[in-house]
């Protein structure tokens, strides 16, 4: 309605009504970008508030601060420091461009609002300090300091009035209470005036109004629908009406005479929560001499587009609506105390999270951390990463993994390095085979075929899986299974579920010798044609000569510097995937994304994956070496993939990080010093309660650390991501991430198990003996190897147990179905730190499955492979024990978890 040059009527009409138009926002474009001079100078206002909700969207969802944070953390400011600066900052600004109206009205006007921290709500003394602090601080005539109209504000109230502190007394609901705190604003300016000072000093008292509507009509429900929306306006005009009588008399008049001024009603939340109601409702119906409006940038866009004020319309009796309100049960006394608690709350939560948020940002700007991570770290970290961070800058970490610079884990002349470091590139190599993939889903599809199972082990499994999982069923593929388990329930079990004769099998061993693969082929060859496999391998492995012998349908030859847990953004990840109608294209191009930010070689701010890596290397290096994931829907099994990747890549040489991936989240107090948090957030649909919880661990002083996500299509940026990481944690712990020198140690033991011709009788651990294995002090960690098949049942019973253990040692707990671990964590088990305990699952298999070609079954296979990797483990003096389980194995396990909370 307005132009350039007039001012806004229907502004200018509640200014003539008595009415004094303040503005709930406050920001530094706001205040440097000239904004708030127009809104002066065109919509009649008259002053700004302020409180920890509006700086936690100003400061924490603008870049307008980052600059001044960034700076004054590298100058050593705390969290609280930086708060104060940047808010103190603003108020100053504010006031400056309002004090032409502070003295055009006498000082009436022109105010601007600074709160103390909510969470002194409750202790009067340390509120008054608090706002002697910032009046000092901030140094202007026409600030007001806002403090809580709680009954421990009083005080404080009274106090800062006699001192001549201007107050915004906050969070009023009830009338009562407001009562109260004129009591108190009347005290302060007559114990000032019995010491001869002026009275020049100004009060506003706020009352809430549209939380009390959003209570009271959810409290009366249908039944009232003529009360709905009256709640609000009944109760601010009840306060006015209070108002009116105790700034009237003989004892107003005498201060009054003074030169005192009236404590204005102002009237705050007046933004309309409900849509049934007129967006201007709380500022049309609340207009009378002597009070203040304060709105949200909405309400006051609304009011100046088509606000009607209603002169005097605060003065309306509000009795029969009260009464109305009580006889249709409403409580308006419980209703206010709720609202206050409720607000004290939410106060205090928008000044823990713009705290965090400052502290995130501070900790950004101390060790170089990419905007695209949060993170949280315990003061005595934040250095600690800060070097290690910097460290990898200036020894050109990510230029030299670029260049294949074996020197940065040892080399050169160290196997299984620079042979290594294809996956760097894999992506340009994979992008030129993505219609020839996509052809052959398409012929699978067309002659008839409806499944497909990957036969495949460690890094040739545990990718597929994580994609399987993730994407689901994809229209137009295969429905793909994997089984990397050498248990005969578990072959059984699949291959009831698929009709053999339209089932494609996908052959997967990098070296070609895997005995688990190899085995799997023989068993299903000889049911099926060689027209249904398809074999991914390296060039001349044994493999790919059987693959040319038996006629086989089709071999991809993988480029052979991938190592196996970096292979699954190569032929490994996307044959499978191709085939199950996954969008392949989309994992490369979120690859290349990955890859691209790897690429930023100039510092870390840049490059997430050099962060993460050095960050992670640094913690572990200082005891917080159990890196445990928290990874939201729709990639929740990503952590079955990353825990193959950091602990075959980092456990060795007495050393490493554990990954533990899938443990039940726990309350904070159920975890000791030696853990680090990764959540990886579905950034497109949050959680609630994993944001709560991980936001729980960062307050208990836990290291979080929380990468964005979007979807299964972003799996081949974390793939990456991840990839570099773990190499740049390497160089941290130095160790070579490329290598993993103890996995063949319990291959070959299981080989020497199965040449004996028998295997080894191996007693259950008795009562004294699971006692022995699971109280160690320090806590380090229980992996629990189940050499079961899998089943859901199995997954859950598990889930029950590590929360048991947890519970109890308060030790982390990891769980692998054997033999797949052997083939991932089994690395760290052997190689890394030796503190590692160790509770072996088996049972009797329901079934015999042959092996053609072999004189032992699966049976006796998995038989030898537990054994050997028992005899493995206590080769390395690592306490180990087995545990038989009766059928049905979930049940048993459920009450193996009952045994050891008894015997714990």
């Amino acid at each position: 309605m307005s132009t350039l040059t007039e001012v806004n009527p229907n502004l200018k009409a509640l200014t003539d009504a008595g009415v004094s138009v303040w503005l709930d926002q406050l920001g530094r474009s706001l205040v440097s970008g000239g904004e708030l001079k127009r809104l002066i100078a065109q919509e009649s206002l008259r002053g700004v508030t302020s409180n920890p909700s509006i700086f936690e969207k100003s400061i924490l969802g603008s870049s307008d601060y980052d600059a001044e944070i960034e700076s004054l953390a590298r100058a050593g400011a705390s969290a609280k420091e930086i708060y104060d600066h940047l808010t103190i900052a603003d108020v100053q600004g504010a006031a400056d461009i309002l004090a032409p109206v502070h003295n055009e009205t006498g000082g009436r006007d022109g105010f601007v609002s600074l709160e103390v921290a909510p969470d002194l709500a409750r202790d009067g003394e340390q509120t008054i300090t608090a706002a002697r602090h910032y009046w000092k601080a901030v140094d202007r005539p026409n600030l007001m300091i806002k403090i809580p109209g709680t009954p421990e504000g009083l005080s404080a109230i009274e106090t800062a009035i006699s001192e001549g502190i201007n107050v915004n007394v906050t969070l009023l609901f009830a009338v009562e209470a407001y009562e109260a705190v004129i009591e108190a604003y009347l005290a302060g300016l007559e114990r000032r005036h019995a010491d001869g000072k002026p009275l020049a000093v100004h009060s506003v008292a706020s009352f809430f109004v549209s939380r009390v509507d959003t209570m009271v009509d959810k409290q009366l429900g249908e039944a009232h629908p003529d009360l709905h929306g009256t709640a609000a306006l009944a109760n601010a005009r009840a306060a006015y009406r209070l108002f009116k009588e105790r700034f009237s008399g003989e004892r107003w008049e005498r201060l009054a005479a003074a030169g005192a001024v009236v404590q204005r009603p102002l009237w705050a939340s007046t933004g309309v929560k409900n849509p049934a109601y007129s967006d201007t409702l709380y500022v049309d119906q609340l207009v009378g001499p002597d009070t203040v409006n304060t709105m949200p940038l909405a309400t006051l866009n609304a009011v100046a587009d088509h606000g009607h004020a209603i002169p005097n319309s605060a003065e309306d009796d509000p009795t029969a609506v009260l009464d109305a309100l009580a006889s249709a049960g409403i409580d308006m006394k419980a209703v206010t105390e709720q609202l206050l608690a409720d607000g004290i709350t939410q106060f205090e939560e928008a000044m823990d999270g713009l705290l965090a948020g400052i502290d995130s940002a501070r900790q950004a700007a101390i060790t170089g951390r990419p905007a695209t991570i949060e993170a949280s770290l315990p003061d005595e970290l934040v250095e600690v990463v800060a070097a290690q961070v910097n460290k990898a800058v200036s020894e050109q970490v990510a230029q030299r993994i670029w260049k294949r610079d074996p020197s940065l884990w040892g080399g050169p002349d160290v196997p299984e390095i620079e042979n290594r470091l294809g996956w760097l590139t894999v992506c340009d190599r994979m992008l030129e085979q993505l219609a020839d993939l996509k052809a052959l889903a398409r012929e699978l599809t067309d002659a008839g075929y409806t499944d497909a199972i990957l036969l495949g082990m460690g890094g040739s499994s545990l990718g597929p899986e994580v994609i399987r999982r993730s994407y689901g069923t994809c229209e137009g593929g295969l429905r793909l299974q994997v089984l990397d388990s050498t248990h005969p329930d578990a072959i059984t079990a699949i291959s009831a579920e698929v009709d053999l004769a339209r089932t494609i099998f996908i052959v997967s061993s990098k070296s070609g010798g895997t005995i688990e693969t190899l085995s799997h082929y023989r068993h299903f060859r000889a049911s099926a044609g060689p027209e249904q496999f398809i074999v991914v391998t390296d060039p001349g492995s044994p493999l790919a000569d059987l693959a040319e012998t038996d006629g086989l349908r089709r071999t991809f030859l993988n480029p052979p510097d991938i190592g196996g847990r970096y292979s699954v953004l190569s032929y490994f990840g996307l044959v499978p995937a191709a085939i199950a109608g996954v969008p392949i294209e989309e994992l490369i191009k979120t690859a290349q994304a990955g890859e691209q930010a790897a690429s930023q070689v100039n510092g870390s701010a840049d490059n997430p994956g050099l962060w993460l890596g050095a960050t992670v290397g640094a913690l572990a290096n200082h005891g917080r070496d159990k890196l445990t994931f928290i990874v939201s829907d729709p990639i929740a099994s990503f952590g079955l993939w990353v825990e193959q990747l950091v602990a075959e890549s980092t456990g060795k040489q007495g050393k490493g990080i554990l990954p533990v991936a899938d443990e039940p989240l726990g309350d904070p107090a159920a975890y000791g010093d030696d853990r680090v948090f990764v959540y990886l957030r579905d950034a497109d649909a949050p959680s609630e309660e994993l944001d709560a919880r991980v936001k729980a661990l960062a307050a208990a002083g836990q290291p979080t650390i929380t990468l964005a996500t979007h979807g299964a299509d972003d799996l081949g940026r974390l793939f990456f991501i991840a990839e570099f990481a773990v190499a740049v944690a390497g160089w941290a712990l130095q160790i070579n991430p490329f290598d993993q020198p103890n996995v063949q140690e319990a291959k070959d033991n299981t080989a020497k198990v199965l040449d004996s011709g028998s295997v080894p009788a191996i007693d259950a651990a008795d009562d004294e003996r699971l006692v022995a294995l699971l109280r160690e002090t320090p806590p380090h960690y229980v992996a629990i190897l189940a050499y079961l098949a899998f089943d859901a049942d199995v997954d859950a019973a598990v889930l029950e147990l590590r929360e048991t253990i947890r519970a109890k040692t308060q030790m982390a707990t990891t769980f692998g179905y054997g033999p797949r671990f052997q083939h991932s964590t089994g690395q760290e088990h052997k190689g890394g730190a030796p503190v590692g305990r160790f509770l072996q699952l088996t049972d009797t298999p329901s079934a015999s499955v042959a092996i053609p070609g072999e004189p032992y079954d699966f049976g006796t296979l998995i038989a030898s492979q537990a054994a050997g990797d028992l005899e493995t483990l206590h080769a390395h003096n690592l306490a180990a024990e087995r545990v038989v389980l009766d059928a049905p194995a979930a049940e048993a396990i459920r009450a193996l978890s009952a045994r050891i909370g008894r015997l714990l």
